[in-house]
């Protein structure tokens, strides 16, 4: 047993190489820009040079003026070729097969409904990465794919932290993309077919990326996704232009409607909101001409917080003031979203939903300030540009990362109202304001006896909406409330204490505690060490980043 356990672990540390040496093959001879894909390659042995955060070459998309449709649709043949090898050699060998034996062994331990669901997904993980030559055959190997993520996603509902099994996980990254593939495959009736089987292709791949998909691995396949879809939109454009009065009539309906749509500017406004909390004590700033040497040395080298120059010169702050540039470029990407306030457990939820909607529902009446609007909705903590690099080249990593190892990115992009309870973290942050305001109080590593860090559990966290006695009715609603508390603080790293709003006859610590407070505009920067604790509000509509390294 213990050496099954030794020999997985040398498979998944294989993995990491397999993926990214699959990704850079297929993407060099798929790119018009090999060169440039070498150099930004190399930036990566030289950190102090400014790059980005996702390595990642745009498709020359005019490269696409075939002669004929059948070329057309010979490439994309070729190319669903392609990811099925993918597939069958390189991802089956590096943890494919394994992630079988795991499930089956899995399945032997358990008893009743749960056992046969596990077998199953056992047997069709085996036919999702077996090459298949006949039409029915396929077939039978979608079906696979649909019973698979069919079954993970309720033992994922039913579990309140998650898959429990890494092997859950491999077996749905597997199954989506083995899906995206067969959604491509075989002969469409029309341009309609082709763009409704495309959409359900991207779909499938980014409830992927959202579950765990490594972006690398995903990216091949999101490409030719990508490519089926400008072909797609290519011939359906060249028949609109063949067609008859009619339905040209159609067309410049269609068209204006677009121009509608496009010229419904959401634009975050560059002004200080009124309510702007009490600063108690402002945190440190450096001076405008500081080098990322000096923060290295005064402050990243003593954990000491501090407020970086600000830089309004990255392309995403003009972007991105607009939300419709999200709903525009990317309105059919599924993201995670967090609804509800972050103290209303009852309601707070989490679901995955288009960009469109969360740019339609969520966002636009906050920015319009539209009366009865009370959506408070989060993109939070997400490696979006990991599911979406275009995004990647709106920015660059800040130099001030140069002082450590860059290692990801996240994008928070929500309502005005979002609130990051006072937490701390295990890594260095460097925070970048993008779009509209927010509120940071942050409190040094030594203050934590003040704090009343949190044991765990999440329900004692909060101290404006949570009952403390252990006397609660045990109704199945009360469970279910526990254990999505429980999920939300895992790591137990929360302090208990409203900081903006201290309930001092219950926390009296709190008092010899001392903020650092800052409120954060477009183009602002701080750095928050690990380990310091920090609360963070939104007082617009508003969008960050945070380098994490």
């Amino acid at each position: 047993m213990v050496e099954r356990e030794r020999e997985r672990e040398r498979e998944r540390k294989k993995l990491v190489f397999c993926f990214m040496f699959i990704f850079y093959v297929f993407v060099v001879s798929h790119t018009a820009f090999p060169s440039k894909r070498r150099s930004m390659s190399t930036q990566h042995h030289h950190h102090h040079h400014h790059r980005r955060v996702v390595d990642y070459c745009p498709e020359n998309e005019d490269d696409d003026d075939d002669d004929d449709a059948k070329d057309v649709e010979f490439s994309i043949e070729e190319e669903l070729k392609e990811l099925s090898a993918i597939i069958e050699t390189s991802l089956a060998d590096a943890f494919g097969f394994a992630c079988a034996d795991d499930l089956e062994a899995s399945a032997a331990k358990t008893d009743g409904d749960d056992d046969e669901a596990t077998k199953r997904l056992s047997a069709d993980l085996r036919l999702i990465l077996t090459p298949l030559s006949s039409s029915s055959q396929k077939e039978e190997q979608k079906r696979a794919c649909e019973r698979c993520v069919s079954t993970l996603w309720r033992i994922l509902r039913e579990q309140s932290c998650g898959w429990d099994k890494p092997c859950y996980r491999e077996c749905f990254v597997l199954s989506s993309l083995r899906l995206s593939v067969c959604e491509l495959s075989g002969k469409k009736e029309n341009e309609a077919d082709d763009a409704e089987d495309s959409q359900k292709a991207m779909e499938c791949l980014d409830t992927a990326l959202i579950l765990g998909c490594p972006g690398g691995m995903a990216r091949p396949f999101v490409r030719c996704v990508e490519k089926f879809m400008r072909r797609t939109e290519k011939k359906r454009a060249s028949g609109d232009d063949n067609d008859d009065g009619s339905d040209n009539n159609n067309n410049t309906n269609n068209n204006s409607k677009k121009q509608k749509v496009s010229q419904e500017a959401l634009v975050v406004e560059n002004v200080l909101p009124s309510s702007v909390p009490k600063i108690i004590h402002p945190l440190e700033r450096m001076n405008d001409d500081a080098t990322w040497e000096e923060f290295k040395a005064m402050y990243f080298n003593k954990d000491l917080p501090v407020q970086l120059p600000s830089d309004k010169s990255m392309p995403c702050i003009e972007r991105w003031r607009d939300v419709a540039y999200f709903k525009e470029r990317f309105g059919k990407r599924l993201i995670p979203l967090e609804v509800g306030k972050y103290d209303d457990v009852e309601n707070w939820k989490e679901e995955i939903i288009s960009m469109e909607k969360f740019i339609d529902e969520h966002l636009a009446p906050d920015i319009l300030k539209k009366e009865g609007n009370t959506f408070v909705s989060y993109l939070a903590q997400h490696q979006l540009f990991e599911q979406i690099p275009q995004l990647a080249m709106d920015f660059e990593i800040p130099k001030w990362c140069n002082a450590g190892r860059f290692e990801r990115c996240n994008i928070w992009l929500g309502t005005s109202g979002t609130i990051t309870p006072c937490h701390f973290d295990s890594y260095d942050n460097i925070f970048g304001q993008v779009v509209g305001y927010k509120f940071v109080r942050l409190f040094l590593e030594s203050d934590s006896p003040f704090l009343y860090q949190s044991g765990g559990q999440w329900e004692t966290t909060r101290s404006w909406n949570v009952n403390d006695d252990d006397n609660e009715e045990n109704d199945e609603n009360t469970k279910k409330r526990e254990s999505k508390k429980k999920f939300r603080n895992a790591q137990g790293n929360i302090s208990r204490v409203d900081v903006e709003s201290p309930d001092l006859e219950k926390y009296p610590e709190f008092a010899k505690a001392t903020p650092m407070d800052v409120v954060l505009g477009p183009g602002d920067f701080i750095y928050i060490p690990s380990r310091t604790w920090h609360y963070v509000r939104s007082l617009t509509a508003s969008c960050s980043l945070n380098f994490l390294f």
